[in-house]
């Protein structure tokens, strides 16, 4: 097992290579945070459709209801004699 010592100076080894490899690299950047951004923002959009969607479902579902009442209320009514 690492000691808090050996952990410390693994950690700062590999922010050192990540230095070097973008300071030669620097088009890295901009092509990491696009591939961070565009994911986000499909599952953002994503989200926010499916809440509209739900909203709208739940809107036609009291229509079909309020329909289906108002249907029931102007029906005639029979009644059956034996």
């Amino acid at each position: 097992m690492l000691t808090p010592a050996d952990i410390h100076q693994e950690i700062k080894e590999h922010r050192e290579f990540q230095n070097e490899l973008l300071r030669k690299n620097p088009w890295l950047i901009p092509a990491s945070i696009a591939l961070t951004v565009v994911p986000m923002a499909i599952s953002i959009h994503g989200f926010w459709k499916y809440r509209q969607l739900q909203k709208q479902l739940k809107i036609e579902r009291e229509k079909t209801k309020q329909l289906a009442l108002e249907h029931a209320d102007t029906a005639p009514k029979r009644h059956f004699k034996i």
